[in-house]
């Protein structure tokens, strides 16, 4: 499951953010977002960065962050989910974010992101992974073997709980 680096258009690598980096990415992946939420996701790469319970992985291509990734350790699992599902998701970890640049897309650095953020959770000792996404489930069932887990509908938004046993 290891990620073969070589694998990134040159200039681009894959780094686990510190707090140091969190300023430098905040500004290089904003541009696209909702201005009322910004400071969300400034607090986002802030708590990821700083807990060790969690993990935020950036893509760096030459001078700029063009990607992050989030993943914690433990993530209380969703509310209508059976109890039977909330005992397997309460042993895998969750990714809770993940955006690539559009000028970067489909050049695999999210690939990057996914195998990065699976090998963490192997070393942290979780029996897999499982995220919650409104539009990516095709995605990562075709590119990740994820599996459809469940479908949930928050505020009559309908959603896919996928996971990936290791």
């Amino acid at each position: 499951m290891n990620f073969d680096s070589s694998l990134l258009q040159p200039g681009c690598r894959i780094l686990e953010g510190g707090p140091e980096l969190v300023d430098q990415a905040f500004h290089d992946l904003n541009r696209d977002m909702d201005p009322d939420l910004v400071h969300v996701f400034l607090d986002k790469l802030q708590r990821y960065a700083a807990k060790p319970d969690r993990a935020l992985f950036l893509a760096r291509h030459r001078d700029r962050y063009i990607a992050f990734a989030s993943i914690i350790d433990h993530s209380p699992p969703p509310e209508n989910v059976s109890e039977s599902d909330s005992d397997i998701l309460k042993k895998r970890a969750c990714i809770t974010g993940l955006m690539v640049l559009p000028e970067f897309r489909n050049k695999r650095v999210a690939t990057a992101l996914i195998h990065t953020m699976e090998n963490w959770a192997m070393k942290n000792n979780r029996d897999g992974i499982w995220l919650i996404t409104r539009q990516m489930a095709d995605w990562y069932q075709r590119c990740f073997q994820y599996r459809m887990h469940a479908t949930l509908f928050t505020k009559g938004v309908q959603k896919s709980l996928l996971t990936k046993p290791f």
